[in-house]
Formats: structure tokens, sequence, C-alpha cells
């Protein structure tokens, strides 16, 4: 299986782990996501039973119409999960049913989940562009579609998409950490540094943003500032494995082969079974060997950690 394709299969295994939660409404500190359901033409006039019993039929009828919509989207969604290509023909089926944002919603997992890439990050983008979720909801989304694009190879469309959620949370600093990371990874260090010092304005606390932004001085060929800013990821975070791995590149640059050797048995040892201590391994393995070492890995972006929300109710039609 392919990075991206693993990475597209990780997003669908995070909604069907979170959606569990959503549905039950969970009890933890932060509040559950707004429920997501279809949009519900507005009732037919009648001619209703006056006093109390006309003041409860209206929350009643809203209630039912909600606990449809609900009904139709966990159908929807368990059927983009098992069999996705029936759970797109049904989600479009939805949507030209007046689904609204549910049943894009429901499609853009169905093509996930069916290994379209393409297709679901479109209509994440879409739903966080127009949708009717709320602000920090439709960033969420945005963001998601930022990851795909970016395991999908596409760094402009994921930068693009990235640029979208910070227009609607600009003082995002995980959001600029993964716009500096897709910067970055085009060779636009600049635009990188620049992100990361807003990121690290906002929660000067965190080591990894000072690591990347090393990352990028070091590629820039500003050691000094490079080192500077690994000796304040350390000093947040001392057994920070990026940090000692960043270390072990500058020292190496510097023609320091002892301390390189020793920042990166460092990085081994703080965890022995990662991706990053098998860089280290690797770098000197091929430091021993007269090779240049590998560069020092960048995290994705947030989007492959959280679960896709599901946006609220989209208006009736009138």
């Amino acid at each position: 299986m392919s990075r991206a394709a693993g990475a597209l299969l990780l997003l669908v295994v995070m909604v069907v782990s979170a959606m569990g939660f959503w549905l039950a409404g969970g009890d933890g500190p932060a509040p559950a996501p707004p429920r997501l359901a279809a949009s519900t033409p507005a009732a037919p006039p009648s001619s209703p039973p006056a006093g109390a019993t006309h003041a409860a039929a209206a929350p009643e009828a809203a209630r039912a119409a909600e606990a449809a919509g609900d009904a139709g989207y966990d159908r929807c969604m368990a059927l983009a999960l098992t069999d996705p290509e029936r759970g797109v023909t049904e989600a479009r089926r939805w949507r030209a049913e007046e689904g609204g944002d549910a049943a894009a919603h429901c499609e853009a997992i169905a093509h996930l989940r069916a290994g379209d890439g393409e297709k679901a990050a479109a209509l994440l983008e879409e739903l966080g562009q127009t949708g009717f979720a709320p602000r920090d909801a439709r960033a969420a989304l945005l963001a998601q579609a930022s990851q795909v694009w970016l395991e999908l190879g596409d760094l402009d469309r994921a930068y693009g998409a990235t640029t979208l959620a910070l227009a609607l949370r600009p003082e995002d600093p995980d959001l600029l950490t993964d716009r500096a990371v897709i910067a970055a990874s085009a060779n636009r260090f600049e635009e990188a540094i620049d992100d990361l010092t807003r990121a690290i304005d906002l929660r000067p606390f965190r080591a990894e943003a000072y690591v990347l932004r090393a990352s990028a001085w070091r590629q820039l060929r500003q050691p000094a500032l490079a080192r500077d800013d690994i000796a304040r990821a350390l000093s947040r975070e001392a057994m920070n494995q990026e940090a000692w791995l960043e270390s072990g590149l500058l020292r190496h640059d510097a023609n320091d082969a002892a301390g390189a050797r020793r920042d990166w048995e460092q990085t081994i040892r703080i965890a022995p079974d990662t991706a990053t201590a098998a860089l280290a391994a690797r770098n000197i393995a091929r430091m021993a060997e007269g090779a240049a070492p590998s560069g020092a890995q960048q995290p994705p972006p947030r989007g492959a950690e959280q679960a896709i929300p599901r946006p609220p109710p989209s208006p009736p039609r009138r």
C-alpha cells in the first residue's frame, strides 16, 4: 500500500472512531461537534390545535425531522464505509433529494474509502467553503482537505486549502504550522519561516515549531539561527526526537562528525521504534560510508490526526 493510500485509509478509520463518540454525545470536557443532518423541507401548512398542543407541535416536528436526518446520515455513512462504490451512489441520490451538507459529507467519505482522494478532497474543500457549519468546523474540514491534497502530492491545492482555513481561524498555530510544512515541502522556506514565527508567537512553549523553523533555517544556510532554534526547542522539550535529529544534521554540516553521531544516538535512545529513530540510524550508517545524511523528517499536518467533523444541518429550503 502506498503512503498516500495508507494515509487516506487512516482518515477513514478515524472518522469511524469519532462517529461513535459523536452519536453517543460524549461526556468529555469538550462539547461534541454538532451533529450532521439532512436539510428538511418545511412542513406543509395545516390547521394546528390551539393552546399548549400547538406550542408542543413545533419542537416535536423538529425533533422528528432531526432524527430522520440523523438516521439517513448514519445509513449513508455505514454504506460509505462498507461498500464505498454503493455509498457514492447513495450519497449522490440523497444530495439530489436535498440531503444538504450531510449527503455531501457522506459522499466525501465514500470517495475517501474508495481511494479516490481527489474527489474526496474537492468535496471536503467545498463543504469548508460553502457549508452551513460554524467557522471552526469549516476550518477543520478545509484542514482535512489540505491533508488529502498533500498526500496526493498536490502542494498547491494543499497550500490553498490551508490558507482558506486560516481565513476562518487566522490565529490558529496548528494551521500555521501545517501551512509551513506544506511551504517547506515546496522549498518555499521563507514563507515557512514566516508562518512558524507567527505560530511561535502564539504558543512559544511548544517545541515543534522551533524544530521546523530550525530545519528551514538550515535549508537557507543560516546555521546560527538554526542552532538557536534547536536550543530553544530542547529547553522546552529535552527529549524531543526531531530536535536531536536536526541537531545532528547541523553538526554534520559543521564537519562535527562525532557530535552528529552523539546527537543521532540520543535520537535513537529516546524512542528506538520510530521513523525518526530509523532515520537517525540510517544517517549514522551513511556517515560511516562517507555518504550525505538524509534530511530531518517533517511531521504531516494535523489533518491526519483529527477526525473529520460533522457539519450541522443545512437550513430548510423555502
